[in-house]
């Protein structure tokens, strides 16, 4: 079966493909909920020129579909380390069995030999590195439940471990204040975007677990199907280091008041992780109104 488009799973119709010695880049189609995660490499030994030297044919395959609504026109890219990612080393050939479209009718070809994966891959490549704001700090969340990156330009919330250890949720909260901007001269802001990350323990105060979190948010899409005011993505399954995990996204019409003649209208988009753990679960969240969402 195709996949020839984001919210098709199967193999993979590719938009660009630039393989290197130990590595290979792909660019797919994505409605903005597109990531690594959500294919799977499938390899096929077979003989190749000599003993000691193996072929590998590489299958990309999309497992997850991507459900989100985003106008992404250039896709996502995808970068692939033969080793660490597919443990092929030492020596060896390849090939990417999969199929690439034609340029689109019209289009400029005037350099299709030069294609624009090239210019999103990491400068490193083959090697492919770890993503991390920049300026960023460790954060740990004690004693030891989890530990993140944090941006050091975005205020972080009060610490407060003697609270979350009563209410069994670990939590950090992030704003960024700097881009909201007053209205019609009056000292009113847009709320802050929001980055939330928290390990909820089995037990928690609120009563949370995994399966009920995801049960409350079915609830709300169900309950704003057709709705002019808010928009709920189906979710979508993935994994997130090894664990089961699934990603929400809603947009919600929001009106607040700001004196008796003035009330501020915009959008709020949010996304939404949740992460299974072996015991508890975690939530990772970033909430803002739309202008500011990146």
């Amino acid at each position: 079966m195709w996949s020839s488009g984001p919210r098709q799973t199967g193999e993979v119709v590719l938009d660009e493909m630039v393989a290197g010695a130990g590595g290979f880049v792909v660019r797919v189609g994505s409605n903005g909920c597109t990531s690594k995660n959500s294919f799977e490499v499938l390899v096929n030994k077979k003989p190749g020129l000599t003993d000691l030297a193996p072929h590998y044919e590489l299958t990309i395959v999309r497992k997850v579909p991507d459900e989100c609504k985003a106008i992404v026109e250039d896709g996502t890219v995808i970068a692939y380390d033969l080793k660490q990612d597919l443990g092929i080393s030492g020596h060896y050939t390849y090939t990417i069995a999969n199929p690439v479209y034609s340029p689109r009718p019209y289009a400029d070809t005037s350099d299709y030999y030069l294609p624009n994966a090239l210019k999103d891959a990491a400068p490193d490549f083959p090697k492919v590195t770890e993503v991390r704001p920049e300026p960023f700090e460790k954060y740990t969340a004690r004693p030891d439940f989890f530990s993140c990156l944090l941006p050091v330009d975005w205020k972080r919330s009060p610490a407060d471990p003697e609270g979350d250890a009563k209410a069994g949720i670990y939590e950090v909260q992030l704003t960024k204040e700097e881009l909201a901007k007053p209205e019609d001269g009056e000292k009113y802001y847009f709320p802050h975007p929001l980055i939330y990350v928290g390990y909820y323990a089995p037990g928690n105060r609120e009563g949370k677990t995994y399966a009920n979190y995801l049960a409350d948010y079915d609830r709300l899409m169900r309950k704003n199907t057709g709705s002019k005011q808010s928009s709920y993505s189906k979710p979508v399954k993935t994994t997130v280091a090894g664990l089961e995990a699934t990603v929400t996204d809603y947009e919600v019409w929001q009106e607040l008041p700001r004196g008796p003649l003035f009330t501020t209208k915009y959008w709020l988009k949010a996304r939404f992780v949740f992460v299974k753990a072996r015991q508890g679960f975690y939530v990772l969240a970033f909430k803002s109104p739309k202008e500011f969402y990146i």
